[in-house]
């Protein structure tokens, strides 16, 4: 997954960039975006070369609304390009199931185990 994303020119965005886990808010629909919000500095961007089935065999998806998911998440990026980054570690939380991992070291998780089996 790459995330497209204009970040704030100053210090602290370019070394929230070098942190692990960094708390954001994904909103997943048609598109994927990716939101940063206060204390961070704020910004949003679109994530590509996901696939909605391998996310949503990861993450319970919700019911109803504009968005299939709409979760607190925790990001680690590696930037590629100016404005662009790889999606190295991706986890959304869910308050049913808790952290579910999407992406681990650029590549997709194990799927999740959310429904009972009977």
């Amino acid at each position: 997954m790459i995330l497209h994303i204009e970040f704030p020119q100053n210090f602290v965005a370019e070394e929230m960039a070098r942190q692990r886990n960094i708390p954001c808010l994904c909103r997943v629909a048609t598109d994927f975006e990716l939101l940063f919000q206060e204390p961070l500095p704020v910004a949003a961007g679109l994530v590509t070369g996901w696939d909605s089935k391998l996310l949503n065999d990861r993450a319970m998806a919700g019911a109803g609304g504009e968005y299939t998911h709409y979760s607190f998440a925790m990001v680690t990026l590696e930037k590629m390009a100016p404005n662009v980054f790889k999606i190295m570690d991706l986890s959304f939380f869910n308050r049913s199931v808790g952290w579910s991992r999407i992406l681990m070291n650029g590549e997709y998780g194990p799927p999740g185990d959310f429904w009972d089996e009977e």
